[in-house]
């Protein structure tokens, strides 16, 4: 946790972790062991034919060989073409939800400012689903593996947090109490207002591999955004945080991170703006 906290991982730790990220974000997945049991099934299917008429000798192994190569080719380049087409599919898929996130945190605003309560939670929402499809394209997720919530101390408190609202299409619990000494993002607040990644979870053990609503965990990696906001008489106060959550670990290592940041700023901001009034 310290070593976290400072960015003071020894240096074969930095090592593993950029082995590790290559192996999550650029090996495709198909390469992992039941991709490639999959690939090997798909390829004797693919050959049985062929090699079935050299069994029965219909046709030489020759005629086969080159039956069944192409066969394969031809297999793999359909299985590109899918493939190409669904992330095309689904980046369009993202630019037509962001829109409409965009069209209803317009909705709140009334000539600058968020009128009624309702509204202020409906403006939170949105902007929590702006940065999921923000955040979709940049680390190669699909719908469904980010979830981002947004979690605020209660009053006044330091160490009293709830969740107070997530991401559309999101059905885990909202408006729950959460213990802040099994929440990470609580520690990154503590240490102050800049942006932290935890590329892996289960990194940090047990205590930290439930959820905090009690709830089953699927996620590996966060990206947590401190909300720090400005106090009447002047001075600063972090409200909360923003938790970014991906199934996969190392989701946002390396320059992901500062992507996203940079991307999300305005919506972070217009979150400061609602959390601070």
């Amino acid at each position: 946790m310290r070593r976290w906290l400072d960015d003071d991982e020894p240096w074969l730790q930095r090592k593993r972790m950029q082995l590790a990220a290559l192996w999550h974000n650029k090996v495709p997945r198909s390469f992992r062991f039941w991709g490639m049991v999959h690939a090997l099934f798909k390829g004797a299917l693919i050959i049985a034919a062929p090699a079935t008429a050299v069994i029965y000798g219909s046709a030489s192994v020759a005629t086969a060989t080159l039956v069944g190569a192409g066969l394969i080719f031809l297999n793999m380049g359909a299985s590109f073409a899918d493939r190409y087409s669904a992330v095309r599919n689904s980046r369009n898929d993202y630019q037509s939800e962001a829109l409409i996130r965009f069209g209803d945190l317009l909705t709140t605003v009334k000539r600058g400012a968020i009128v009624g309560r309702a509204d202020r939670d409906m403006a939170m929402t949105a902007c929590l689903g702006i940065i999921e499809n923000f955040c979709l394209p940049i680390t190669h997720s699909t719908k469904g593996e980010i979830a981002v919530s947004l979690i605020l101390y209660q009053g006044n408190s330091s160490n009293r947090l709830r969740l107070a609202r997530r991401n559309p299409g999101n059905e885990r619990p909202v408006n729950r109490p959460i213990k802040s000494e099994r929440l990470l993002g609580h520690y990154a607040c503590q240490k102050g207002g800049s942006p932290r990644v935890v590329n892996d979870i289960r990194h940090f053990g047990s205590e930290f591999a439930t959820s905090p609503t009690q709830t089953s965990l699927n996620y590996k990696s966060i990206l947590i955004l401190p909300l720090e906001c400005h106090i009447p008489g002047g001075g600063t106060r972090i409200r909360g945080f923003v938790s970014i959550d991906n199934v996969r670990p190392y989701a946002f290592y390396g320059n992901r991170a500062n992507v996203v940041v940079v991307m999300c700023e305005p919506i972070i901001n217009q979150l400061r703006e609602l959390v601070g009034d």
